[in-house]
């Protein structure tokens, strides 16, 4: 990214946040941050956030700002500012050093030492990032992996929400480990998959090659180890009428495979740009579009959302992949703008 875009929507951030943008500003941050979905997830926290920083903190931001580029400060520069520049100035330079820092602190205290990386995908977007370690990891729409300082040397420890593809390189010495809500994936090398978004009911793991080893939170002492095409799934509420072993207090796991669907492995599909499911509810896959396609679906019939379907898909949108559907099972739908209803 070239420094005067990122200078750019700072300033646009910034203006924001003072509440002095107007339609077009507003408009053009936006195409910013679908042009540079790495910007999203600072956005994102920055803007959820900005209410909980005080003046004094921003006061604080501005003076940091003013020490790194004006080693004699004027008095007249540093008085009598106002509120929209000092957030301008925050959000170029000092809430990258505050406000980031304060939420790195919050968003998981369970990353060891001073300083952590957090890579993100954006809506409708995928990533690929190579690990200090070498390991490659691919994000799935709207998923982030975070990792501490010293990854690779003393520790290997990623934190992920959403989903997202592992190649992990090969160190007996140092294991891999990736930390979900739900449980704990420690590996030495291998492929594969973990998908854990924190508004689905479930959280999955699904192994390509090698072996994993899976540490449930709510049982720390029961171990569950995965070899070459087994999928298991963590339940965060019980859930269906499936064969579930073992049960772990309210948390239920199924250990089941991956599946295949016109040679496609279902679990890694994404990677390819397909949308594949197998006996998968109609609800459910709705997510899975909205994530992909940047869209809102609605459900005005409960027994439409129930529909299950087995298939791959190499829909361009949303409403080409409904169309299919619709074939298989009929139902109706009405889209505005981005928001789709089914009925």
């Amino acid at each position: 990214m070239h420094p005067s875009v990122e200078n750019r929507f700072y300033d646009l951030l910034g203006r924001k946040l003072a509440g002095e943008c107007d339609a077009s500003e507003l408009e053009e941050l936006e195409s910013l941050l679908q042009r540079h979905p790495e910007l999203q997830l600072f956005y994102n926290q920055i803007v959820t956030h900005s209410s909980e920083m005080s003046d004094r903190e921003i006061d604080t931001a501005y003076a940091i700002h003013q020490a790194k580029m004006y080693p004699a400060p004027s008095p007249a520069t540093t008085k009598g500012v106002v509120r929209s520049l000092k957030w301008s100035l925050v959000a170029a330079s000092a809430i990258i050093v505050l406000g980031l820092a304060w939420l790195l602190l919050h968003e998981n205290k369970r990353v060891a030492g001073n300083k952590q990386t957090i890579v993100a995908s954006g809506r409708d977007s995928r990533s690929t990032m190579t690990l200090p370690d070498g390991s490659i990891v691919r994000l799935n729409a709207k998923s982030k992996v975070s990792y501490g300082e010293g990854f690779g040397k003393t520790t290997r420890e990623v934190f992920l929400t959403g989903e997202a593809y592992f190649e992990v390189t090969h160190n007996v010495n140092v294991p891999f480990i990736v930390h979900t809500d739900e449980a704990d994936i420690k590996v030495l090398g291998t492929k594969f998959n973990v998908r854990n978004y924190s508004n689905e009911q479930r959280m999955e793991a699904a192994l390509l090659t090698g072996s994993i080893e899976l540490t449930l939170h709510a049982d720390a002492q029961h171990k569950i180890l995965l070899k070459p095409s087994d999928k298991i799934i963590v339940k965060k509420e019980p859930e269906g009428d499936a064969t579930i072993t073992p049960d772990a207090g309210n948390k239920k796991v199924e250990l089941t495979s991956i599946k295949f669907q016109d040679s496609v492995i279902v679990e890694t599909s994404w990677m390819n740009d397909k949308v594949a499911f197998y006996d998968k509810p109609f609800s459910e896959i709705a997510m899975d579009l909205e994530r992909q396609f940047d869209v809102t679906i609605e459900f005005k019939n409960k027994g439409v959302s129930g529909y299950k379907y087995t298939g791959v898909y190499d829909g361009g949108s949303a409403e080409e992949i409904l169309k299919i559907l619709q074939m298989i099972k009929p139902f109706q739908y009405t889209i505005n703008n981005k928001q789709i209803t089914i009925y």
